[in-house]
């Protein structure tokens, strides 16, 4: 499995927003120490070994985040509120569309990571994801996706926006199950 740069450069824009431009390249210089693969510019097409980005971003969860991984959900908020807000997605959807958008979430997954898959199943008053076929089950998949989600639907207008983990990462299953209720 291997990430796509554009995961990469999401996080760099996020982490030099919050704690700076110098904080960040100190943080690269060190990381490239560790992991070589960082030494080379990471472009969006770029293809970083699976191991050494979540290295990284365990790295980064510890130095700037207290080791507190619902913080990878935070970015998959920021990211989505981002992408929805400025970025990318900004001219496909329009307030409410909910369902829409969790549907679009598989070429989301496919637009960052090369394995595993992103699974859409709607249901009366909610939709299920599934994130399936990731050779290495990590809680920064579960918790950034399924943020992204919670981040895309509360930037498209979704009150009282709830969502049920069923099976994840975070509970040591081998797939990722969350159902979102959204009005």
């Amino acid at each position: 499995m291997e990430v796509k740069g554009v995961a990469f450069l999401a996080r760099q824009q996020m982490v030099a927003e919050e704690h700076g431009e110098q904080t960040w390249r100190t943080f690269m210089e060190e990381m490239k120490k560790r992991e070589p693969v960082f030494a080379q510019p990471v472009l969006p097409v770029t293809r970083l070994p699976v191991d050494a980005f979540l290295r990284l971003n365990e790295a980064l969860l510890k130095r700037f985040y207290g080791s507190d991984p619902t913080t990878w959900w935070h970015f998959g908020v920021k990211s989505a509120e981002y992408a929805l807000g400025k970025g990318q997605l900004k001219a496909m959807f329009s307030p409410g569309d909910f369902r829409r958008f969790l549907f679009f979430t598989p070429g989301i997954w496919k637009g960052y990571f090369t394995e595993g898959a992103i699974e859409v199943q709607p249901g009366t008053g909610s939709t299920d994801l599934r994130i399936v076929g990731v050779p290495k089950p990590h809680v920064y998949f579960e918790l950034s996706v399924m943020g992204f989600a919670a981040g895309g639907l509360t930037a498209l207008g979704a009150k009282d926006l709830k969502h049920e983990v069923l099976k994840g990462f975070t509970k040591g299953d081998p797939e990722v199950f969350y159902r979102f209720n959204v009005s």
